[in-house]
């Protein structure tokens, strides 16, 4: 009888401690996915600001003087001159986000396509982001409501970038690890903001 108590204590014993170790490993694999997906979502979102950061500040560089800058202004789409090539010959720069639908082949249900296009061109996929939008502000500080009327677009100073990227894949929760209002995963976010001066469009 002493044997059969034995045999039951070491299998109750044995069976806490798997599940401590699975507890355990589990843990580490998402420790593990949360820190890769920091790391990516971090490698993302600099690239895509480096981008749009150059891009803003060469706004307006070798359009002739009393010409428009920027052509359209609205909360996700921006369309602006500058001279890309230094050809005399300026540029329309366009960038817009697409749809959630758009990435669909992603894990993450909120991923879309940020676009770049060049005179009416293709669109070129240039970042994935899950929020990202314009303010614009006049010299004095106002809002100007969007999308910006064609009699307002020259009185825009400054141009207020906020994207969030998210990472495309994450480990799956399972349903006691997910709180109410919770995701079925653990996405890694950053969120980026940046007021960029549209300097040559002062005089304008």
């Amino acid at each position: 009888m002493q044997y059969i108590l034995d045999y039951i204590g070491a299998a109750i014993l044995g069976s806490a401690l798997l599940l401590i170790i699975l507890s355990a490993t589990d843990t580490a694999a998402e420790s593990q996915s949360v820190y890769n997906g920091d790391a990516l979502v971090q490698e993302i979102l600099v690239q895509t600001a480096f981008l749009l950061e150059g891009e803003l500040r060469n706004m307006g560089v070798g359009v002739p003087e009393g010409q428009p800058t920027i052509l359209w202004a609205d909360t996700s789409t921006i369309r602006f001159l500058y001279d890309i090539n230094r050809d005399a010959v300026p540029d329309t720069v366009e960038y817009y986000t697409g749809t959630i639908g758009d990435f669909a082949s992603t894990q993450n249900d909120l991923d879309r396509p940020l676009f770049r296009s060049v005179n009416n061109g293709a669109p070129l996929t240039v970042g994935s982001v899950t929020v990202f939008r314009f303010r614009y502000i006049t010299q004095l500080g106002e809002n100007l409501a969007t999308p910006v009327s064609s009699t307002r677009l020259s009185e825009i100073h400054s141009v207020e970038i906020t994207m969030e990227v998210q990472n495309p894949y994450a480990v799956n929760r399972s349903a006691e690890q997910i709180a109410a209002g919770e995701r079925t995963a653990l996405y890694s976010s950053s969120l980026w903001q940046q007021t960029r001066l549209a300097s040559q469009n002062n005089r304008r």
